[in-house]
């Protein structure tokens, strides 16, 4: 009797795990990080739009309303259902500039973190288009239902206030509350 064998192993490739190169991981993340990124556009194209609705509408309805019972003239009479759909119309058209905006925005192109504090110029230019489209918006919708430049010009003007001018003094006041908190030491200590 002979004494068994040991089974040895089939010969063939190596099957040890090899690390790709460099080269190799910098090419495939270049191919699956602009699919990941125009993936997330359409989500953000529909936060911005939500968003646009829910802090647009109400406000231009009241606006649309508050001028129209301080001077019906200017509004030529309007009834809340007509200052109702003025306002929804308003937010129509700022809803689609928000979402042309996130979709075309630099920002979601560029890496996280990379634009997270940008200069006061360009806040500044930011916050001024804004309030221009904000206003040629509303003066888009109230001259397209007849009223005149005069006329648009108060419900327009208020718009950009309430939308614009009244968040940025509410957070300053809001900021330099908090400043002023911190500041302030505690007599407990």
């Amino acid at each position: 009797m002979s004494s068994p064998v040991p089974p040895v192993p089939p010969s063939g490739p190596d099957r040890r795990l090899v690390w790709a190169s460099d080269e190799v991981r910098v090419g495939i993340a270049e191919q699956v990080l602009p699919l990941r990124d125009r993936q997330a556009r359409p989500a953000t194209a529909v936060r911005a739009a939500v968003f646009v609705y829910v802090f647009t509408w109400p406000p231009a309805f009241v606006v649309f309303a508050v001028t129209t019972a301080a001077a019906p003239t200017s509004t030529n009479h309007a009834s809340v259902a007509t200052t109702a759909v003025w306002a929804l119309q308003f937010a129509t058209l700022i809803a689609v500039w928000a979402v042309v905006g996130a979709l075309t925005s630099r920002r979601a192109t560029a890496p996280d973190g990379a634009d997270d504090a940008p200069p006061a110029r360009r806040v500044l230019l930011r916050a001024s288009g804004g309030a221009l489209v904000t206003a040629g918006g509303a003066a888009l919708v109230l001259a397209l239902h007849g009223l005149s430049i005069g006329q648009l010009a108060v419900p327009a003007g208020m718009l950009v206030v309430v939308l614009h001018l009244l968040p940025v003094l509410v957070a300053r006041l809001l900021r330099r509350r908090r400043r002023d908190r911190a500041d302030t030491p505690d007599p407990a200590t």
